[in-house]
């Protein structure tokens, strides 16, 4: 297969899947590495796409040891692709030719992905984000110039609406973004056409978020797995020891069933010590998000849009963290 309509993304995503599969030591590039390719290309329409959507690298990862092995012998050389793999990236000329595109980029790689569906890529994606036309919404959602998109997409915004956008999605916190993401953050923006009108209505930020805070979503059709299960986490600090505490169903119950298996506590010693990683990354980075909203404010301050929202952000989560 020839690459000369693929954008410079798009190769470093070939190239990105092709040394995923080298350090698995697979003889074959699937749609498995065609999505953690995707990921590590972190600036990419589809990367950012996933991120919305809650997915990141780590659980990529996660859900590709879950369904494939890992070889056994060290690869040179050209590593083919499987059948999937390359009706993937056929599919991706496809979905570029029927968004009047003239290159292929991420964002088509992931749209023929989860269209070619028979992959372990498309399967551990689909058991993650459900329905797994979420995706497809929220590339065409993202990609400008598509007629798909002009049919359905909002009008150019006015600076209120960028920053109300961008703190919904600051709140959001990787999660998809809800209609209670959406109030709170209108609320907040400074001089805002919608937050006059609700303040002067009696509405107050304070008093709206902590109502959100105490209802549960999930009676809502802005419901979704990822954030009921993280409204059950805890993290503790006893003694010298950092205490991650899940209590979710869905997760206790299969706690249960691998302590039974391994016959009692697992640790991360010998060769287990790399599937804890992607655990021990995705906790130092959350804490260090953490770290940044509670420390004071920087003094570089420039009074930017993305200042402005970083400021609104920090304004709401800072007493949320501290309770």
């Amino acid at each position: 297969m020839t690459f000369e309509r693929f954008s410079v993304k798009a190769r470093r995503v070939v190239v990105a899947a092709q040394e995923q599969a080298r350090l698995l030591k697979h003889d074959h590039i699937g749609t498995e590495h065609l999505l953690l390719g995707l990921l590590d290309v972190q600036d990419s329409v589809a990367a950012k796409v996933l991120h919305q959507l809650g997915y990141d690298k780590e659980t990529a990862q996660v859900d590709v040891a879950a369904v494939v092995k890992p070889g056994t012998e060290e690869l040179s050389g050209h590593i083919p692709f499987a059948p999937h793999a390359k009706e993937t990236l056929e599919l991706a000329l496809r979905e570029a030719q029927q968004l009047h595109h003239n290159h292929i980029g991420t964002e088509h790689i992931l749209l023929a992905l989860i269209r070619e569906g028979g992959g372990a890529g498309a399967k551990v994606l689909a058991q993650r984000i459900s329905p797994i036309s979420k995706v497809r919404a929220a590339v065409l959602a993202s990609v400008e110039g598509s007629q798909d998109v002009a049919a359905g997409s909002w009008p150019a915004g006015t600076p209120a609406t960028e920053d109300t956008v961008a703190a919904a999605r600051a709140l959001a916190g990787g999660a998809p973004v809800g209609s209670h993401h959406l109030l709170e953050a209108m609320l907040r923006a400074e001089n805002s056409m919608a937050a006059r009108v609700l303040r002067e209505l009696g509405v107050d930020p304070d008093t709206v978020a902590a109502k959100i805070d105490e209802l549960d979503p999930e009676t809502t059709t802005d419901a979704n797995p990822e954030e009921a299960a993280a409204r059950k986490m805890d993290i503790r600090l006893v003694d010298d020891e950092v205490h991650l505490i899940l209590r979710d169903p869905a997760t206790v119950t299969l706690a249960k069933k691998v302590t039974e298996l391994s016959d009692g506590l697992i640790q991360g010693v010998g060769p287990v010590a790399g599937m804890f990683v992607p655990l021990w990354r995705s906790t130092n980075h959350l804490l260090l998000q953490m770290q940044r909203l509670l420390e004071p404010e920087p003094e570089e301050e420039d009074g930017s849009a993305e200042s402005k929202v970083a400021k609104a952000v920090r304004t709401v989560l800072r007493p949320r963290l501290r309770r």
